[in-house]
């Protein structure tokens, strides 16, 4: 076991965290899958509306990755296909007709899991759905199956603002929790590292067997698993590594023992402008709205997953397949007359800007306004502070931009996601959107292999 003390970052305390109680959400009106959630898809539908399917139904098929399936987590009818520009798939929407009518795959005993061969493994999860669980590093895309990774991360520590707390989610999950990681330790011949908050106390976390337990501690971003990754088992040119979320392992355990798709998950609902903040048992892909029943989304922002790297969905979107959080804030657009003028007391700054930098830090408000206009970036220390990896954030930005690819390289890109650098953008005083150059980045490097 190691330890970690992550020290650069920063821990942005926003009002409306989930209270540890929950509710049940599992008979949600509609669900929804949709493939802009699973970087690297190429989706060709397999329904059509008006077509009935069942849980497992195979409802999208990847046009690369022979047998790599998207299922539908209920049973029901298909309401609609919704496109985009180009004619993008951006969703396929089930409606319940809660009957859970399942279909059956093949199921093992504890006894067989422990002794299941990694070409068993890989073709149970394409078959059951659950191969999208597991994504890869370098470009946070769906893993390819014939690829052999170094090693494999489990992430069960998330440091983003309200997020959900993994070693509340895993309390009696023990059992199904272990069963998961030993699947995941015969998918590779390296090592599997359980990546945990330094004072998780859930036995599933605590007592995992079989593989490399890492403590961490610090503020935001201690919990990306980009963080964890170079930390412990950084990547090089040529390397690959997988990555998986805590609760799909044990989703991951479930259909491997029960033989049905694993369809539950569990969302914070968080956000001062939610009805209730509270932990919810649910289906994947369900409404915002009948998770957020009686929010009034008026003024609002509604946000499946946190503030700093999650997406705007309004109050007619869908939970995300990887997200365990929903985000309500208030929007912005409210000019104060004379603003700059006023001490600020009760003004969120990071730059000592207002009176309130004074002051004991407590939960705050923040709406949707970026509080400044976009100008040119300019060479200053603020963008390195607030990222865990050693890397040099203002030249990889300039070497991206200048589609300098050997210079990135060398700057360290293939170890970076857009999520790492979710905190530059919050404090960029340019507002630029740091993550989306550093997509753009990977996206050049992938594309041109």
């Amino acid at each position: 076991m190691s330890s970690f003390n992550i020290k650069r970052g920063k821990d942005i305390q926003l009002k409306g965290e989930a209270r540890r109680e929950y509710i049940d959400v599992l008979a949600p009106q509609r669900v929804a899958i949709q493939p802009p959630d699973f970087r690297g898809l190429k989706a060709r539908v397999l329904v059509k509306e008006g077509e009935k399917v069942q849980r497992g139904s195979v409802v999208i098929e990847d046009k690369d990755i022979d047998g790599l399936n998207l299922l539908s987590p209920i049973s029901g009818t298909v309401k609609a296909i919704n496109r985009g520009a180009k004619r993008a798939l951006l969703s396929i929407v089930i409606e319940n007709d809660k009957s859970n009518d399942s279909r059956d795959f093949k199921k093992y005993s504890a006894a067989d899991i422990k002794k299941l061969k990694r070409k068993d493994i890989v073709a149970s999860l394409l078959e059951g759905g659950l191969w999208p669980t597991i994504r890869q590093r370098p470009f946070g895309k769906i893993a390819s199956p014939q690829d052999k990774p170094k090693s494999i991360f489990v992430r069960a520590i998330n440091t983003d603002p309200l997020a959900a707390d993994t070693d509340f989610i895993l309390n009696d999950q023990e059992k199904d929790f272990q069963a998961g990681l030993n699947i995941l330790t015969n998918l590779t011949d390296g090592k599997v590292h359980l990546c945990i908050k330094d004072t998780a106390n859930s036995a599933a976390l605590t007592s995992a067997e079989g593989v490399e337990v890492h403590l961490f501690s610090g503020p935001h971003p201690a919990g990306n698993v980009g963080t964890h990754i170079h930390h412990v088992d950084p990547i090089n040119k040529g390397d690959v590594v997988w990555y998986v979320e805590a609760q799909d392992v044990v989703r991951i355990a479930q259909l491997f023992s029960t033989g049905q798709y694993p369809n539950r998950c569990v969302v914070a609902l968080t956000g001062e402008g939610a009805k209730d903040n509270v932990y919810a048992f649910t289906l994947q892909g369900a409404s915002i709205k009948d998770l957020l029943s009686g929010t009034d989304f008026a003024g609002k922002r509604c946000l499946t997953g946190s503030v700093l790297s999650g997406r705007d969905v309004g109050a007619d979107g869908f939970l995300g397949f990887y997200d365990s959080q929903i985000t309500i804030v208030p929007e912005g657009g409210n000019r104060e007359f004379l603003g700059w003028l006023v001490p600020g007391f009760k003004k969120y700054t990071l730059s000592h800007t207002y009176a309130s930098a004074f002051l004991p830090e407590k939960p705050v408000s923040l709406d949707t306004d970026e509080n400044g206009g976009h100008r040119a970036i300019v060479l200053n220390h603020l963008y390195d502070s607030y990222v865990a990896l050693d890397v040099v954030t203002y030249f990889l930005l300039k070497a991206i931009l200048a589609e300098d690819i050997d210079e990135a390289e060398r700057l360290g890109i293939l170890e970076c996601d857009p999520e790492d650098f979710a905190l530059c953008t919050f404090v960029c005083p340019s507002k630029v959107n740091v993550g989306s150059i550093i997509r753009q980045g990977l996206d050049i490097i992938e594309k041109e292999g």
